[in-house]
């Protein structure tokens, strides 16, 4: 319990450190916030491209062809005048001409003092005659600064009055204490105008903008919203709270979400969303009237030498005047973001739930459990996430949660380690039972659990089983005197395995399962292996002298041993575990011992044992043998008979038995019978059954060679023979 309250308190002190810093900088994690809304946008609006709005644009090709920037004016007016040939709906121009076109010949001849009978063209004043001539109402923009010059203005911009009706003392909009507004020539002439302004945050990409600024103790709109209001027609705006929620800008049957900086949150499309036409191409009339069919035409410039692009969360650069586009577009497909000022609220709830949610799985104590209840609560959170931003429309700032939440399993992953660790230390012990006294030493030594790790390792695998226990265990019938009979066979074995650095992995009934060169490493393990098998096999001989001749308690065991690549480790489940070996080389020692019912001897290893053997034995090549159904993976066993070269005739009874091998892989099948036979017939301290086992499978192929495989397939048909 005094732990329970101990690990209480360090997840209260987190908590409440993660809380308050969020509630005194809100804005830490601003950079990981736009990284998150940045993958969202970019699959919000997947629609190609805008159909409301087109793009006219004084880019490089249209600097190139006609002048150096910035243009004069009489291109201008022939810009407009071509676009009246089309089916537009409103024209916004995004470009200030705060000062009288200098290329104009009026203002040249004027600048130079100069006295001339003809009367110049002034392209200010050709320009705006197209302004107000247009059959198209056409849109100006200015721009709002704050500086201690005043700027001295003939006319104010059109104003949002009617909103002095609308209560906004809970909103905090921007002032502006200066204006620096079209000449007067061309501000009169434009149908209405806005301002340009955009940035409204301190960040370094652009995610709010203003759609209202104070001056002057009036209200005026800004560009995009002038624009919609003309497309509208309508002059009535108003602003209202929404249940206490949020604010909004209604206009006709528009509901626009804004802050309480009159601010709207942009919701980016992709950079060729808006179709972008050359100005250069629409005065040389190479372009399609069609395409011009109801649209917003916004009139802005691209020059890379000219123009100031704006950090976004989708594009890296965009210019004003895509800027404008996207506030509009958003506006009138109402994919705008809307900003609610129950967030904070609720951005605090979830971080304290998901610190609850993970306390609470400590009672569990299971890593397992924790983490799935992570992912729950990380589903949840993605799910909550998505569903506002996607079909609310409202952007959940959820870079403060997401780290709370690793922050929360990484202080329950680490107590729960630490309660596992003491788990382990009695865990450990279960090991001494089990591998000798030295590997015990070293593994216990080992503060890091290098040793317990699941990881695959080139062992030895040892299967011992005794024969016709079950006839045994008929005879016996009692469970105090079998158990006693079992131990008697069991302690000596388990210390020969012991003795010779293997780890006793479990008995299987009458069953012994071993392995060596792990959990702890050991050279020549092969040997120590097969070491043990012929020692055991001795040990036998000690063990059944207390049998009557013949009795059939008498005791006589069948070997398997294999070596090769197998993971090793402790598996299992969380309340019941085991440090054991799996894998295919596993399962092939098991075969191994099996397959010893079929050439009735009483140890075989694999070719891996064979060919890693340091020291000297009495072994013959027995069979090539594959344990799966077809000859794929075939490899060569071999009979162990004693430690130590054979003797003279030992070694010829071994040549000739795997030179008649030999032949009857090249299927001369008489030559090997011949031998086999030979070899039946003599005198021998080595298995003469395996002899008797290959003469049959000569004397088979002589009738029918399409009995023959040089491969024997070991599968449970054989082996229950």
């Amino acid at each position: 319990m005094k732990a329970l309250f101990k690990y209480l308190a360090i997840f209260i002190i987190v908590f409440c450190s993660i809380f308050f810093t969020f509630k005194s900088y809100p804005n830490l994690l601003s950079s990981l916030d736009n990284q998150i809304k940045s993958f969202l946008l970019k699959h919000k609006n997947k629609t190609q491209q805008s159909k409301n709005i087109i793009i006219v644009d004084i880019d490089d090709k249209s600097i190139s062809q006609t002048s150096q920037w910035p243009w004069r004016r009489d291109l201008f007016a022939n810009l407009i005048y071509e676009l009246q040939t089309t089916n537009l709906k409103v024209i916004g121009v995004d470009i200030l001409f705060s000062k009288e076109d200098i290329n104009s010949p009026f203002n040249v001849i004027k600048t130079l003092n100069l006295k001339i009978d003809k009367q110049l063209p002034n392209y200010d004043e050709l320009f705006s005659k197209a302004i107000k001539n247009s059959s198209k109402p056409i849109i100006l923009g200015y721009h709002f600064f704050n500086n201690s010059f005043k700027q001295k203005i003939a006319q104010k911009p059109y104003s949002l009055k009617i909103l002095k009706k609308t209560k906004i003392d809970d909103m905090n909009i921007l002032e502006a204490n200066n204006i620096n507004m079209n000449i007067d020539l061309l501000q009169s002439s434009a149908y209405s105008t806005g301002f340009l302004n955009i940035i409204n945050s301190n960040s370094s990409i652009l995610t709010n903008v203003p759609l209202i600024i104070k001056y002057e103790n009036e209200l005026y709109p800004s560009f995009a919203l002038e624009v919609i209001r003309t497309l509208k027609d309508n002059k009535d705006i108003s602003i209202k709270k929404v249940d206490n929620s949020y604010h909004e800008i209604q206009l006709d049957d528009l509901n626009i979400s804004v802050d309480k900086k009159a601010s709207l949150s942009l919701s980016y499309y992709k950079s060729n969303y808006f179709k972008t036409i050359s100005a250069i191409d629409i005065l040389n009339k190479n372009y399609d009237k069609t395409i011009f069919n109801n649209k917003i035409v916004l009139l802005g410039n691209s020059a890379l030498d000219v123009v100031n692009l704006n950090n976004t969360l989708v594009d890296k650069k965009l210019s004003s005047t895509q800027i404008h586009a996207t506030i509009i577009e958003n506006i009138l497909n109402k994919d705008f973001f809307i900003n609610v000022n129950w967030q904070d609220n609720f951005i605090s709830a979830t971080i304290f739930i998901i610190f609850a949610s993970l306390f609470l799985t400590l009672f569990f104590n299971k890593l397992l459990f924790s983490s799935y209840i992570s992912l729950l609560l990380l589903f949840f959170i993605s799910f909550g996430i998505f569903y506002f931003f996607y079909i609310e429309n409202i952007i959940i700032n959820s870079a403060f949660i997401l780290i709370s939440l690793i922050i929360a399993f990484i202080c329950t992953t680490t107590i729960i380690f630490i309660k596992k660790t003491k788990e382990l230390i009695l865990l450990k012990k279960k090991f001494a039972a089990k591998v000798s006294s030295n590997v015990m030493n070293d593994i216990l030594k080992d503060e890091s659990n290098h040793y317990l790790r699941t990881k695959q390792k080139d062992i030895t695998i040892f299967f011992s089983d005794i024969i016709g226990f079950s006839q045994i265990t008929n005879q016996i019938n009692d469970p105090e005197k079998l158990t006693k009979y079992l131990n008697k066979y069991m302690n000596p074995m388990t210390k020969i395995i012991m003795k010779n650095k293997g780890t006793v992995d479990k008995f299987i009934g009458d069953s012994i399962m071993a392995y060596w060169n792990a959990p702890f490493s050991v050279t020549n393990h092969q040997d120590l292996a097969l070491t043990s098998a012929l020692e055991q096999l001795k040990a036998l001989e000690e063990i059944n002298k207390n049998y009557e001749e013949n009795s059939p308690l008498k005791i006589k065991i069948r070997i398997g041993i294999n070596s090769g690549k197998a993971y090793v480790g402790e598996m299992g489940a969380d309340d019941r575990n085991d440090y054991t070996a799996l894998g295919s080389e596993v399962n092939k020692a098991s075969i191994l011992e099996q397959a010893c019912k079929i050439y009735k001897t009483s140890c075989i290893i694999s070719q891996s044992v064979k060919i890693a053997l340091k020291k000297d034995y009495t072994i013959r090549l027995l069979d090539t043998i594959s344990i799966e159904d077809t000859i794929k993976g075939a490899f060569n066993i071999y009979e162990v008979f004693k430690e130590g070269k054979p003797t003279q005739e030992e070694q010829i009874q071994i040549d000739s038995f795997e030179k008649a091998l030999g032949f009857y892989y090249k299927k001369e099948f008489q030559k090997a019978l011949d031998i086999f036979q030979k070899l039946e017939n003599k005198n021998s301290n080595l298995n003469t059954y395996a002899i008797s086992f290959h003469i049959k499978r000569c004397k088979k192929c002589l009738m029918n060679t399409s009995f023959f495989s040089p491969v024997t397939i070991i599968n449970k048909k054989l082996i229950s023979k």
